[in-house]
């Protein structure tokens, strides 16, 4: 379903971001008709703030915002039956589902930009393609702010429509992680491959190297001292896990290190535990939107900066372009207060919400690991989560391996045995260059990784150091903050709450019974009670 509104003269048009601005305006700050994923929303451009400030205080009365809507409001299929979500962005549109899920599936496009961490542009823009696959009904509050009420299931509803999105993008997606998993779980299985090849090899160099030797051993065989492994092809079975890193990082975050199987131990040792802060960017812009909204929609550089990263350049001084990424994703403009000619920074999206604070909260705290909502804390990435015998072990065995690679060239250069047996010489020559490769790289890996994190520990280190100082600031004002932060309040816009009774429209009741309501609403406005 697509849901079509075309502005006429004498009607009102409703803004991308749920304001209703008269006509008179809308025709000076040059309509125009933005088209998203196979829906049309007349959309007012820019005004000069001035003039936008003095016409939102003049917002038309229910009776004119609805004269005539009945016939300029028309619903349309897709066209050709395409599904609009299809043409999405997969990570996006999963990230906003999710967002409309948790809140109940009655939500206004801040709420969701809030919630799901993505532009205010981009949230708008899935929304109105989710809202023409599942039928979900929009309904317009008296002061215009735009309310989505999605099905249950709407997850379910365009899985049901779409064969890409039911099957091909989950299938592709496993066999991504599939081959993920080879390529891991092949380094792990090669140690044992190496250890045994490179033993065995330097047991057939030494052994038998004459028959007279071999008559005064008396029998009894060869002997083999090391490490015994018994190793059976059906174990690969035991350690199938093709979402080890998702399933390793969450059980971290809940139960912390635990007892791993050997491969696990080998895994984490080399290549360790996948990124703790893979969710960050995520949770921060959520911890922005929460910000903004229970703020009112406007704030001073400040209170943003325990969620942002400012440059330490700019510590102490007037720079405040450190907020230019928050203003972007969520259509925020500076603003000055003409009490103290200071900047604050306002996010008219962000005003309404169709669930106030409690949805958007639920969402940050469903998160595997708590954090607090004052300030965005990155988490440090640990070498391997393995414990240390088993670090210890996988240490071990890689040495051992070291060793026997080193020892296996030294053989094989003896003239001795190339003289007695070049065949085997030959073939140990030609595998010998991929075994050292792969007993310096078992090391060489961790190394690296071990010097690359430190330095990335250290940055987040200053990094949650520095939003962990301005979060404190805000705690304790000094004269020059406390000024900034009672300018914002000044300029705090009115939190509206859009609940639904308050709508003077709903698509789910089709142009032909708003019409009908329209008029026996002006019959009762003009007879009187």
């Amino acid at each position: 379903m697509r849901v079509r509104v075309v502005a006429r003269r004498g009607a009102c048009a409703p803004r991308a971001f749920g304001h209703v601005v008269p006509t008179s305006a809308v025709s000076r700050s040059k309509l125009a008709s933005r088209t998203v994923d196979g829906s049309s929303f007349a959309t007012a451009g820019a005004a000069p703030r001035a003039l936008v400030a003095r016409r939102r205080r003049r917002l038309a009365p229910p009776a004119a915002a609805l004269s005539g809507l009945g016939d300029v409001i028309e619903k349309t299929a897709s066209p050709g039956g395409r599904v609009e979500s299809e043409l999405l962005p997969k990570q996006l549109r999963d990230d906003v589902l999710d967002a409309i899920e948790s809140l109940g599936g009655a939500v206004t496009v801040g709420d969701v930009a809030s919630a799901a961490g993505c532009k205010v542009s981009e949230a708008e823009s899935v929304m109105t393609a989710i809202a023409a696959d599942t039928g979900a009904a929009l309904e317009v509050s008296e002061l215009g702010d735009i309310r989505y009420v999605f099905p249950k299931d709407a997850r379910g509803a365009i899985s049901q429509k779409s064969l890409k999105i039911k099957t091909i993008e989950p299938a592709l997606e496993t066999a991504g992680k599939v081959g993920s998993y080879l390529a891991r779980v092949s380094f792990g299985t090669t140690l044992i491959a190496s250890i045994a090849i490179v033993y065995a090899a330097i047991f057939a160099l030494l052994s038998n190297r004459d028959s007279d030797r071999d008559e005064r051993r008396g029998g009894g065989g060869g002997m083999f001292f090391g490490p015994r492994m018994y190793v059976s092809p059906f174990d690969f079975l035991w350690y199938w896990d093709p979402y080890y890193y998702e399933r390793r990082a969450y059980l971290a975050q809940l139960e912390g290190a635990r007892d791993m199987n050997f491969f696990e131990a080998v895994f984490s040792f080399v290549f360790g535990d996948g990124d703790p802060n893979a969710e960050f960017e995520r949770r921060r812009w959520a911890l922005v939107g929460l910000a903004i909204q229970r703020n009112g929609g406007a704030l001073a550089a400040e209170q943003l900066a325990p969620f942002l990263d400012r440059p330490d350049e700019s510590m102490g001084t007037s720079d405040e372009s450190f907020v230019l990424p928050a203003l972007t994703r969520f259509g925020g403009v500076p603003e000055v207060d003409p009490n103290t000619n200071e900047i604050v920074y306002k996010f008219e999206s962000m005003e309404s919400t169709a669930g106030g604070f409690a949805g958007i909260e639920a969402v940050l705290n469903a998160a595997p690991r708590g954090f607090s909502t004052a300030m965005a804390e990155e988490e440090e990435i640990r070498f391997s989560l393995a414990t240390q015998s088993q670090r210890t072990m996988a240490a071990a065995l890689g040495v051992f391996n070291f060793v026997g690679v080193v020892a296996l060239g030294f053989l094989v250069g003896d003239p001795q045995i190339v003289m007695r047996k070049p065949e085997l010489v030959a073939a140990i020559t030609a595998l010998l260059p991929g075994l050292q490769a792969y007993a310096v790289s078992f090391f060489a890996i961790p190394a690296a990784r071990w010097f690359f994190t430190q330095k990335k520990n250290e940055a987040i280190r200053e990094r949650n150091e520095a939003r962990l100082e301005a979060s404190r600031a805000l705690m304790r004002p000094g004269k020059l903050l406390q000024t900034k932060l009672d300018a914002a309040k000044r300029m705090t816009g009115a939190r509206r709450v859009v609940t639904g009774d308050d709508s003077v429209y709903s698509s789910a009741k089709g142009a032909a019974k708003f019409d009908e309501d329209d008029f026996d609403r002006r019959l009762r406005e003009r007879n009187g009670p």
